[in-house]
């Protein structure tokens, strides 16, 4: 047994290190791979006495109806679009999988591999800073980056760098994600893990946690940060950690205010789609980034056209003279175009019960505060098809996180199979302990 979780265990970790963060790496892009993780999570799942949950694929019916009907509107069924959409499947699947029947505790599993993650990219991180070709002209044999980007990004699972001159790269620490954004929502999530599971208390792995943060230099890390603070003196009785959160949001925003990836960052998208004639899709074509308010300016004309959502079929979707098919960049933006207005209706609901399902009792205000910073993170930093976004969206549904703890019964250990809510868990482990002691007392007194 012992051998098993040691195995499901390294699995596991090999599987957040090739898909999660927008899986940069080469190995993530292949189809043997994928399928290896999708049956080996099965198999564990048929082997196991654990009840499946058949709510899960409330989203999977309904993407494919969207898809259906996108399809006889528009066309486009392709064998692309067949691959396209089995593997958007078999990853939602996958990460199901391996949330309920793989991972023997998530909350456990998350909290030490990212905290250890974070750990590690430091010292990666002040190499880039001292020599930031390091990474490309000394283990360039090692770069397993997979999506040949023309920024010359190096990736080796544990780490991601890029040259100096993309994006002040020689400053942002990306940790084992594609980019700084999205480590900075596998760290800002853990933080609020971490947060619920220590009733709304700051510890000392959070500070390091939240200052290995900083080191990303992502916007969306400041303002959720900012938003982090706020939810703590929202749930916190004690004046001291009032006072605490009061003056980090206000250095915080101030930080943002002045530094060039806050303010000055956002009025220079603001100002860039102002100055282009968004009802002219030409400048696409001539290779220009799209920044994030025009982006959402497409979605909202992508839906608009087809509002039901288009799927995982683009020809429906809008396109430059070129005849370039535009989607846009970020996962928001994505979800809105491929799901419709479903998007509106399902994705607030499942949140919602996913930061629920956490603690129960939190305000109106808070949820409020959680939710918008989901928001936040689905706009710049999940990627589409990210497992991670895929569990949470799970535990929304199921309502409960699987969790099993190792108990001892008749003189053999094994595995309790628990429905995490709230601190169901706390109360679980307390029944434990009080038993254990009552059986030493008994021996003790039977000793006598």
């Amino acid at each position: 047994m012992m051998g098993n979780q040691i195995s499901r265990n390294v699995i596991s970790i090999v599987y957040f290190l090739f898909y999660v963060g927008s899986a940069p790496n080469l190995l993530a892009r292949n189809t043997i791979v994928l399928l290896f993780f999708f049956f080996y999570g099965l198999v564990i799942a048929m082997k196991s006495n654990k009840k499946f949950d058949a709510v899960i694929l409330i989203p999977l019916l309904l993407f494919a109806v969207i898809n259906f009907l996108s399809i006889l509107k528009w066309g486009g069924f392709s064998m692309e679009f067949l691959s396209n959409y089995v593997g958007y499947n078999l990853r939602y699947l996958t990460a199901y999988f391996f949330l309920k029947y793989v991972i023997t505790n998530f909350f456990s599993f998350y909290d030490r591999l990212i905290y250890t993650l974070a750990l590690i990219s430091i010292p990666f991180w002040l190499v880039q800073l001292f020599d930031v070709s390091f990474f490309h002209d000394y283990l360039g044999f090692m770069n397993l980056d997979g999506d040949g980007d023309q920024r010359n990004r190096w990736h080796f699972l544990l780490y991601t760098a890029y040259p100096s001159w993309v994006n002040d790269g020689a400053l942002r620490n990306s940790g084992f994600t594609s980019e700084p954004s999205f480590f900075g929502f596998l760290l800002l999530l853990w933080i609020c893990l971490r947060l619920m599971r220590n009733r709304i208390k700051m510890d000392r792995k959070i500070w390091i946690v939240m200052f290995v943060g900083l080191t990303t230099l992502s916007t969306t890390y400041f303002i959720s940060l900012v938003m982090v603070f706020m939810f703590i003196v929202l749930n916190n009785r004690k004046v001291i950690y009032k006072i605490l959160s009061v003056l980090g949001g206000i250095v915080f925003l101030y930080s943002f205010y002045v530094l060039p990836f806050g303010m000055q960052k956002i009025d220079m998208i603001w100002n860039n789609a102002k100055e282009k004639e968004l009802s002219d899709y030409d400048y696409l074509s001539k290779g220009e980034n799209i920044s994030r308010v025009p982006n959402m300016l497409i979605a909202k004309d992508n839906i608009v056209k087809w509002p039901l959502g288009h799927g995982l079929n683009e020809n429906g979707l809008l396109k430059t003279r070129s005849g370039v098919t535009i989607k846009g960049s970020g996962s928001f933006t994505n979800n809105c175009i491929y799901w419709g207005v479903s998007f509106f209706i399902f994705f607030p609901i499942v949140i919602w019960r996913f930061w629920y399902t956490l603690k129960h009792d939190l305000s109106m205000a808070s949820r409020m505060l959680l939710l918008v910073m989901t928001c936040a993170w689905l706009f710049s930093s999940i990627e589409l098809k990210d497992p991670l976004f895929f569990m949470i969206i799970c535990i929304g549904l199921m309502r409960y996180v699987p969790v099993s703890v190792p108990v001892c019964k008749n003189g053999r250990v094994g595995l309790a199979h628990l429905r995490y809510t709230d601190s169901i868990l706390d109360r679980f482990r307390e029944r434990q302990l009080l038993k254990s002691i009552s059986n030493r007392k008994r021996i003790a007194d039977e000793t006598l």
